[in-house]
């Protein structure tokens, strides 16, 4: 299962400077939006979300595959919602709040990968949570620590959750839908 700490540490020993919650994000918007990765297209989609070169990826190949699959895996999980892959609460408010900004971020760009665009037609309560992620993706993180901004943090979190997992049915349902036929 998902490890912040581990990946983090993972990915900074081949140098890296993004998170493994920019890619998390990143692959599942692109996954809710209906596409999965083949085993070659994962280097360069990192690549191009992180604005690294490919060659640069290649010593964290494994670690950005086990990221992937476990993305994949809760993806393909009807059963529950998506943990995200954030620091530990023991870590600062405002280094929380940044990751989470960045996962949402990374995850509009995952689902624009797909060709998901402002002009798709979307239910109302998906584009609703799509524009409410896209709020949560602007947040500044600079904020005082107190027990009302820790909750607040939380549901931001919850919602995150529940929001992307609206949408990805949403999508799933779109995109599987049988074509209307015109009379």
């Amino acid at each position: 299962m998902l490890d912040f700490d581990e990946y983090a540490l993972a990915l900074a020993a081949c140098g890296l400077a993004f998170s493994a919650t920019e890619l998390q994000g990143g692959l599942f918007g692109r996954l809710a939006g209906g596409h999965t990765l083949a085993e070659n297209e994962l280097l360069a989609f990192t690549a191009e979300l992180v604005e690294v070169s490919p060659l640069s990826l290649t010593p964290a190949k494994e670690t950005l595959e086990r990221i992937y699959q476990d993305t994949l895996a809760q993806a393909q999980d009807q059963q529950g919602l998506l943990e995200l892959l954030l620091p530990d609460d023991d870590e600062l408010l405002p280094e929380r709040l940044d990751a989470l900004s960045k996962w949402c971020r990374c995850y509009l760009s995952g689902l624009g990968q797909t060709g998901l665009s402002g002009d798709t037609a979307l239910p109302a309560d998906a584009a609703e949570a799509m524009r409410d992620v896209a709020a949560i993706a602007l947040v500044d993180p600079e904020c005082q620590e107190d027990e009302d901004d820790e909750a607040s943090y939380v549901e931001l979190v919850e919602f995150v959750r529940v929001a992307t997992t609206l949408i990805q049915v949403e999508l799933t349902q779109l995109l599987t839908a049988p074509a209307k036929s015109k009379h």
